[in-house]
C-alpha cells in the first residue's frame, strides 16, 4: 500500500508546482524533460514588515515579524494606471501656483520659457483610465497618461484647449492613449487645441496622441496639435483627419498598419511632417511646409490629390516600396521635389519647380509621369536610374545644367514632351545620356511637342 501512496504523492507535488507556474506564464506551456529525483520541499516565501521589529531593550531591535507576501501579479504588474470610478474621474481643481506681480511665470526646467496663462481647468487628470464615455470642454489639464478604454468614447467639444505635461520637471511623458474611440470636433472659428503648458510649445514638450488597435470611427476635425514628440501615433487603427494641423512636433503624424483619410490641414515646423509605414492613406489638399522632410511613405499605398509642399529642407515627398497615385499638387522651393524609389503608380498634373536639387527622381520604379510642369529646379528636372518608368506630355525646361539625366545603363523613354524649344540639337544638349557618357543608357525623346501642353489647360 505504501508503495502506491508514495508515487501518487510525488505526482501530486509535481503537478502542483507546474500548475503554479501556469498561473504566471499562461498561455505558454513549459514541459520538463529528463529524469526526476526526489522532489525538494517547497520553499516558503516570506516578507518582512517594513521598519524592522520591536526594540529588544538593549539598544537594538528584534527581527522583523514575517507576513505573507503579496501575489506575484501585484509585484510584477505596474500600478500607475489603476481603474477609477466615474466619481474619481471628475474634475479636480489643481492648486494655483503663486505668481509674482508683474513677472510672468516660467518653467522650472527652462526659466527662459514662459508658462501659458489661462483660466483654471474645467477638467484635470493625472494618470487616469476612462472606462465610460466622457465629454471634455473648456480647459483640460493632463499630467501623465489618460487612457481611453476599448469600450469608451472620448468626445472633445469645439474650442476646447487640452494642455499636457504639467508644470514641473520630468513631465514630458504625458499623452493621450486611445484604445477605444476619440472624436475631437472643432470648427474653423473654434478649433480644438492639443498643446503643452508652455505659452510657446516646442517639439517634445509632451508625447502626443496614441491610437492603438482602434478600428472605430476615430475623428479629428478642425484641430491643432503642437509641441508633441509625435502629434498622432496610430497603429492598427482607422483615423479620419479633417483640417488638422501639426505644428512644431518631432513628427507630425506617424501611421503604422493604419488607414487614414485626410482632407486639408497639414504639417509645419516638424522633423517629418507625415510618416507612413505599411499603411493606406488618402491625402487631399494638404499643406506641408517648413519641415525637415515633408511626407515619407514606406511599404504603403498613398493617394495624394492637390496640396502644397514647400520649403521642406530635404524631400517634399519620398516613397519606398509603395503604390502611389499623385494627382496635382505644388512641390516648390524644397531641398528636392519627389523621390520615388522601388515604387509603382503615376505622377500627373503636378507643378514641380524651384527646388534646390532635382525635381523628380525615379529609381527602380514603374511610374508613369505625365502632364507635369518640371522646371527651374537647381539640379536635374527629371533624374532616372533605369528604364522602368516613362514620361510623356510634360513641360520639362530651364532646369540646372540638364533637364533629364539618365543615371543608369538602361534606355529611358521620354517621347512627346515639351522642352522649352523646338531645336533638336538644343534639346539634346540638355539631356544627359549615352551621347554625353558612353556608360549611360540612351534617352528616347523624339518626337517632341512644339507647344507647351500645359499652356492650353
Amino acid at each position: 500500500m505504501a508503495a502506491i501512496i508514495v508515487p501518487l504523492l510525488l505526482i501530486g507535488c509535481v503537478k502542483g508546482l507546474f500548475e503554479g507556474e501556469n498561473t504566471v506564464l499562461r498561455p505558454e506551456v513549459i514541459k520538463y524533460k529528463g529524469t526526476t529525483g526526489t522532489p525538494k520541499p517547497p520553499t516558503k516565501e516570506v516578507c518582512l514588515e517594513p521598519g524592522g521589529g520591536q526594540p529588544d531593550g538593549e539598544g537594538g531591535k528584534l527581527p522583523a515579524p514575517e507576513k505573507p507576501c503579496p501575489p506575484v501579479e501585484k509585484k510584477l504588474l505596474p500600478q500607475e494606471l489603476p481603474v477609477q470610478s466615474p466619481q474619481q474621474l471628475m474634475p479636480i481643481p489643481p492648486p494655483v501656483p503663486p505668481k509674482s506681480p508683474g513677472k510672468p511665470q516660467s518653467s522650472l526646467a527652462d526659466p527662459a520659457r514662459h508658462l501659458a496663462e489661462g483660466p483654471l481647468p474645467d477638467f484635470s487628470y493625472r494618470d487616469a483610465i476612462l472606462t465610460e464615455d466622457v465629454v471634455w470642454r473648456g480647459e483640460v489639464h493632463i499630467t501623465g497618461v489618460v487612457t481611453v478604454a476599448p469600450q469608451s468614447t472620448l468626445t472633445v467639444e469645439q474650442g476646447t484647449v487640452l494642455r499636457f505635461g504639467g508644470r514641473d520637471k520630468g513631465v514630458q511623458n504625458s499623452f493621450l492613449l486611445v484604445y477605444g474611440r476619440v472624436v475631437a470636433k472643432g470648427t474653423r472659428e473654434k478649433p480644438v487645441l492639443f498643446t503643452s503648458h508652455y505659452a510657446q510649445s516646442m517639439a517634445g514638450d509632451w508625447q502626443g496622441i496614441a491610437v492603438l488597435g482602434s478600428e472605430k470611427k476615430n475623428l479629428l476635425e478642425n484641430c491643432r496639435i503642437e509641441g508633441a514628440e509625435t502629434g498622432l501615433d496610430s497603429a492598427y487603427s482607422t483615423v479620419t483627419l479633417k483640417n488638422v494641423h501639426f505644428n512644431r512636433c518631432g513628427m507630425g503624424a506617424r501611421l503604422r498598419d493604419s488607414i487614414v483619410f485626410s482632407t486639408g490641414g497639414g504639417a509645419s515646423g516638424c522633423i517629418v511632417g507625415l510618416y507612413l509605414m505599411d499603411s493606406e492613406a488618402e491625402l487631399r489638399d494638404a499643406g506641408v511646409s517648413g519641415n525637415r522632410q515633408g511626407v515619407v511613405a514606406e511599404r504603403s499605398s498613398l493617394f495624394l490629390a492637390g496640396g502644397t509642399f514647400s520649403r521642406n529642407d530635404l524631400e517634399a515627398l519620398k516613397t519606398a516600396d509603395s503604390k502611389v497615385k499623385i494627382a496635382g499638387g505644388s512641390f516648390t522651393v524644397n531641398g528636392a521635389g519627389l523621390a520615388i524609389v522601388s515604387s509603382q503608380g503615376s505622377l500627373s498634373g503636378a507643378k514641380i519647380t524651384g527646388n534646390a536639387d532635382y525635381g523628380v527622381l525615379l529609381a527602380k520604379s514603374r511610374v508613369k509621369v505625365y502632364g507635369n510642369e518640371i522646371a527651374r529646379n537647381g539640379g536635374a528636372g527629371l533624374k532616372v536610374e533605369d528604364g522602368k518608368g516613362v514620361a510623356w506630355g510634360n513641360s520639362i525646361f530651364a532646369n540646372g545644367e540638364y533637364d533629364l539625366v539618365n543615371g543608369g545603363t538602361e534606355e529611358f523613354r521620354a517621347m512627346g514632351n515639351w522642352w522649352g524649344a523646338a531645336d533638336f540639337s538644343a534639346i539634346g544638349k540638355r539631356i544627359y545620356d549615352r551621347q554625353t557618357d558612353s556608360g549611360r543608357g540612351r534617352v528616347f525623346y523624339t518626337p517632341v511637342l512644339r507647344d507647351n501642353p500645359l499652356a492650353l489647360l
